[in-house]
């Protein structure tokens, strides 16, 4: 009982993760198009 519980917690860790990631990788993709950074990444 506790095995698949502790592997769905990961898993939603994991997705947690990557929902992040991806939100700041539209952050900074949005600031580079507007032209906040002026050099290229």
């Amino acid at each position: 009982m506790i095995e698949p519980d502790k592997k769905t917690k990961r898993k939603n860790v994991i997705t947690a993760l990557v929902i992040i990631a991806f939100m700041i990788f539209l952050f900074l993709f949005t600031l580079y198009n507007t032209g906040v950074f002026n050099r290229a990444i």
